[in-house]
């Protein structure tokens, strides 16, 4: 009886899995496993590569930012008067102003011996910059209700090596190898330095002739941007690295339409409010005049620093020859162009296997007040 009611129980017992089963089972959660893994491990290189690639242009972000909000200040504190002819009589109602805006192609408002890309400006804004009566830097804070100081201010692209700027404990040598870069150059002129108010006697007068503002005083073009270009190196400072450059296009609304712009004021990107003084009698030298363009449409190109990381510094020369030839030769040199030019320099840069980044957006003036700026 009880040899039967064993034998009954043994018949109802679950079998167990077999060698075959376990073994298969184990493989089949090995490869779940691995794929897991894998797709794990792609989705944390995916998210470590967007998250790089944020970081690594949140410094172009920034000073683009910074450009467009600065830019929006600019003034010329312009007023109407009378122009008097050599004996004093008045010939003329217009437009006026003691500062300065310009805009253009780096390499023509610095000079050649600038390692510039792309275009620059500079302009007068009431930003607050003022010198440390102390030391005579710039201080790090402004005045107790001296805040629309009226400053100097510019950008433009250079590419340079930061031996410079290191602090002297630092040298070139390992892990401190030297960098060349293309940065982005901020030009902060506190008022204490502006010289467009320094009483001068002009170059054709006598000793008796009356003292006028200097930049009155200017009668070429090269002359005229001296007032940045004397202090350029002094009073500038990198803001942003692995910059191309910036490209400046001054437009206008055109008459009776809701959309579309005008850029016949700066065919080929150079604005000048003082064109007037090179000298030159052209059309554009009377619309430009004492003007700031009421719009402007400003592109940074940011580049990718791996792709920098990995040349030596005979790579990273040979590549910033063909940069700035590129964007100052082959890009951005006639205005009515500039949507062309934005996708060619995307494609050559695509040739080129350099990662980048295009950030363009269209900056208001409000200090432009579009009138007429003679008047009989």
């Amino acid at each position: 009886m009880d040899t039967a009611a064993s034998g009954s129980l043994r018949r109802l017992a679950p079998s167990a899995f077999t060698l075959v089963e376990l073994l298969v089972s184990v493989g089949v959660l090995a490869i779940l496993m691995m794929v897991l893994t894998q797709v794990l491990s792609d989705t944390q290189k995916t998210w470590g590569r967007a998250k790089a690639r944020v970081e690594e242009f949140r410094e172009a972000r920034a000073a683009f930012e910074a450009i467009a909000a600065r830019l929006s200040q600019a003034t010329l504190n312009s007023y109407w008067g009378y122009k008097l002819d050599a004996g004093g009589d008045p010939v003329l109602y217009q437009r006026q102003s003691e500062l300065h805006y310009v805009s253009g192609p780096a390499t023509t408002l610095l000079g050649s011996t600038v390692p510039a890309a792309g275009h620059a400006l500079f302009f007068q804004a009431p930003l607050g910059e003022n010198l440390d009566p102390g030391t005579g830097n710039p201080s790090s804070t402004e005045p107790y209700g001296l805040e629309s100081m009226l400053n100097a201010w510019g950008w433009y692209v250079t590419y340079e090596s930061d031996m410079e700027r290191r602090p002297a404990f630092l040298d070139d040598k390992e892990p401190h190898p030297e960098r060349k870069r293309f940065r982005l150059m901020e030009f902060r002129q506190p008022t204490e330095k502006l010289p467009l108010y320094q009483l001068v006697t002009p170059a054709s007068g006598g000793a008796a002739t009356p003292k006028v503002p200097w930049i009155e005083a200017q009668t070429s073009q090269a002359g005229l941007y001296d007032w940045f270009r004397v202090y350029l190196a002094a009073d500038s400072q990198p803001v942003a690295e692995n910059i191309l450059a910036i490209f400046v296009q001054p437009v206008w609304p055109l008459p009776g339409q809701d959309t579309g712009a005008d850029t016949t004021a700066a065919p080929n990107y150079l604005y000048d409010t003082r064109r007037y003084q090179w000298p030159e009698s052209s059309g554009l030298a009377e619309r430009s005049r004492h003007q700031l363009p009421p719009m402007v449409r400003l592109t940074l190109v940011a580049l990718d620093e791996r792709d920098w990381a990995r040349l030596d510094s005979t790579g990273t020369d040979a590549l910033a020859v063909q940069l700035r030839s590129l964007a100052n030769t082959k890009v951005f040199t006639t205005s009515s162009q500039y949507e062309a030019d934005v996708k060619r320099l995307e494609t050559e840069l695509v040739s080129l296997k350099l990662g980048f980044r295009v950030f363009s957006t269209a900056v208001q003036i409000p200090a432009a007040k579009l009138m007429s700026t003679r008047e009989n």
